[in-house]
């Protein structure tokens, strides 16, 4: 109960969560035609009463045993009936308003489903603590009071006004740099070095000074007619795993930015501010005056930031960003000195001109907005200014100066969630992507800036699409630095179409009418760089993996490409896992050693025909190609499964693991190893777990997500 895939959207990591109560509307239901109105917690509304008037209903009430909240503990006295054997929060449409005498009838329907839903009962004393709170104190801690104390802290404060003071200069310069960076970062939990453990978020305030008071807007382009002042609001709320996205920030980040935005000449002086609104949907167009390269310098810089904020951010459940990539991939960069729209003015205007994000429509319906072809004819424009430059060589690539661990990057899906970690982790994917400023920026405006996640299914629909494009457009940008007449063939072993005895009649029809992979690829996404050159010899018929290896050597610091061959135990001991054994394990195993306090992720990466189409992904599925990825730590957000043993025991699991070929026995290694939902020690393995999600690298932390822990029947 943590964000807007919560059930109910019901938010248990607050006070003010708990108080605003839960809602019928589930989010990801998307309405046809017009957008719901915004439910952001701490932003849309203030007090219980406002949240009521929005079509909250009350789980709590003073003084009140039967409360809502008060039965979901109590019923059935704790007791598993034994009835239920699956439980699916997340994707449940049955939202119990007390008001109007709906607890009877749920509880008839469900007769397991009281909390924690489908995992061990609460202990006496625990609902006896709730109990107590509910029918005598009935308070909880203010969010205006807790925002003061972090404010009032002498340090912290000090860096707060120093930083405020640098948002809120006078002059156009100073008001355009501030705006660029609040609407990069104003997702963010921003920390100090010196202070890890407080997190900021970065917000628009009608008060410059003592009580923040955020304005709310659907869009953090949309214009506030008012004065409005950029504050650092404190996080008060629980840290969540799947919604914490951390960056630090310094004195020398301050100097940094100052460096690259305020004392770098500009491409112009501007004599106003920029339009907000649908105007200012086109970051392209809006901070055009600043240098493509400062931008583009701040996206490198922060990196992993910024493709987590794709996966972690406003889409959160991340289907529209997620079903159109691979399961596992590397991301590279170009280097702002080979990146054309940081160093070409003419390709720079070419390009943009020709780039519009969904929301420039505003959540309008509009069949007629076609906003990824747009997008593919600005990636072919950009290629006829790349083909005119110097080839590509392996300087073209952002070394990070050998010490910048954010010039590596390794995505890692799991359906519909995903991981992002620094460094090259596992063995050489299948795809690979190499990011230029073009395609970042663009990204980020459709999944962050730019999305709604209250919008209608067409705003849904067009930035899937749209993220397509910036897949296929970053793939092709990496073959490219390939020999020409090996290019072609990767990009159609990358989208191969569906073998017809794996897909159903329905698929082809839907096929036939969307295009699959083959023909997207040839008809409407063609490969633009056929002219550009590439300066790097290849000696054999593997240019992808000689490529890798030759950069990797040249260009980065084994500090960089960390854990790319893991020397760990675990990870020896499971790298040759057969795919006809990993095809049928859980999108990620949580693996924790309880002698040695060590925690292992086992991430299944499971392998495509292609990633094309909005629907039929299991039919799109190549099994046999499927592998594993071990990291050390948390490896993902969302628990599938918790495996906790000693050492001793590590080998049994490996050799069971390993004898696997089919799903019935999988079924009978998962009831062997995995901790049961209903196990009396699944309280304290996750609580264990949760502890290691601390990353002191990243500051990346909080408790995991359980609405995906599998069902053991």
């Amino acid at each position: 109960h943590s964000c807007y895939n919560s059930p109910c959207q019901l938010n248990l990591t607050s006070f003010d969560g708990l108080m605003r109560g839960a809602s019928h509307d589930n989010l990801y239901d998307f309405p046809m035609l017009e957008a719901r109105q915004p439910s952001r917690l701490y932003v849309d509304a203030k007090t219980p009463g406002q949240w009521h008037k929005k079509g909250f209903f009350p789980v709590v009430e003073k003084k009140n045993s039967s409360s809502l909240l008060f039965k979901m503990i109590t019923m059935d006295k704790g007791i598993e009936s034994g009835l239920q054997k699956k439980y699916d929060s997340e994707y449940s449409r049955y939202c119990i308003d007390n008001r109007k005498n709906r607890f009877e009838e749920f509880e008839k329907k469900n007769p397991a489903g009281r909390m924690p839903y489908g995992f061990y009962k609460l202990a006496a004393d625990e609902v006896q603590t709730i109990s107590n709170w509910a029918l005598n104190i009935f308070d909880g801690p203010k969010t205006s009071e807790l925002e003061k104390q972090v404010h009032t802290q002498n340090k912290l404060k000090t860096h707060i006004i120093e930083w405020e003071k640098f948002l809120n200069q006078a002059g156009l310069k100073n008001k355009m740099t501030a705006r660029y960076l609040y609407e990069h970062f104003f997702i963010a939990d921003l920390f100090f070095t010196d202070y890890p453990n407080v997190f900021f978020k970065l917000v628009r305030s009608s008060t410059k000074t003592g009580e923040i008071k955020q304005i709310a807007t659907t869009y953090v382009f949309d214009k506030i007619e008012n004065k409005f002042y950029y504050r650092l609001r404190p996080v008060t709320n629980t840290i969540v795993h799947k919604t914490h996205i951390p960056l630090e920030i310094n004195s020398k980040t301050l100097k940094k930015w100052k460096k690259w935005f305020v004392d770098t000449p500009w491409n112009y002086d501007p004599k106003v501010l920029p339009a907000y609104g649908e105007k200012g949907s086109n970051a392209f167009a809006t901070f055009e005056a600043i240098p493509a390269k400062s931008r583009y310098k701040l996206f490198l810089d922060n990196s992993a930031y910024f493709i987590m904020t794709f996966i972690k951010g406003p889409v959160c459940r991340g289907q529209t960003a997620l079903n159109v990539i691979n399961d596992h991939f590397w991301v590279l960069f170009m280097d702002p000195e080979s990146d054309i729209l940081s160093n070409s003015k003419q390709a720079y205007q070419a390009v943009s001109m020709r780039t519009e994000f969904p929301a420039k429509i505003n959540d309008k319906f509009d069949l007629f907005a076609d906003f990824k072809d747009k997008y593919w004819s600005a990636v072919e424009e950009k290629y006829k200014y790349l083909s005119e430059k110097k080839s590509l060589n392996y300087n073209s690539l952002w070394t990070g100066e050998k010490k910048n661990k954010n010039a590596l990057i390794t995505v890692m899906r799991h359906f519909d969630s995903a991981t992002v970690l620094q460094g090259l982790r596992g063995k050489i994917p299948k795809t690979v992507w190499v990011l230029d400023y073009h395609v970042f920026e663009s990204i980020y405006y459709n999944l962050v800036a730019g999305y709604n996640v209250f919008g209608p299914l067409l705003h849904q629909v067009n930035s899937r699409l749209y993220m397509e494009v910036s897949r296929i457009a970053s793939e092709d940008l990496f073959i490219s630095f390939l020999p020409k007449e090996k290019r072609h063939e990767y990009r159609k072993n990358w989208n191969l179409k569906v073998p017809k005895e794996k897909a159903s009649v329905v698929k082809e029809l839907v096929d036939l009418f969307s295009k699959d992979a083959k023909d997207k690829l040839t008809s409407e996404y063609t490969y633009a760089g056929d002219k550009l050159k590439t300066e790097i010899s290849y000696t054999t018929n593997n240019p992808k993996e000689e490529f890798l290896n030759s950069i990797i050597k040249k260009n980065y610091s084994p500090k960089q490409t960390q854990l790319m061959k893991n020397n760990d135990f675990v990870s020896k001991r499971l790298q040759d896992i057969p795919a006809i054994a990993v095809r049928y394990l859980p999108d990620t195993v949580f693996l924790y050693f309880e002698d040695k306090n060590e925690l292992y992720t086992i991430v299944h990466n499971k392998d495509h025909y292609n990633v094309a189409s909005l629907m039929f992904e299991q039919e799109r599925r190549r099994p046999e190609k499927d592998s594993i990825t071990v990291i050390k730590g948390a490896g993902a957000s969302y628990i599938n499964s918790i495996v906790s043993i000693k050492s001793q025991f590590f080998k049994g699991f490996e050799k069971d693991l390993k004898k696997v070929d089919s799903q019935k026995k999988m079924d009978i290694f998962l009831k062997k190893y995995v901790t049961s939902r209903s196990s009396p020690y699944f309280w304290d393995y996750y609580e264990r777990i949760s502890k290691k999600s601390y990353d002191p690298e990243t500051n990346e932390r909080g408790y995991f997500d359980l609405n995906r822990y599998i069902n053991l029947n």
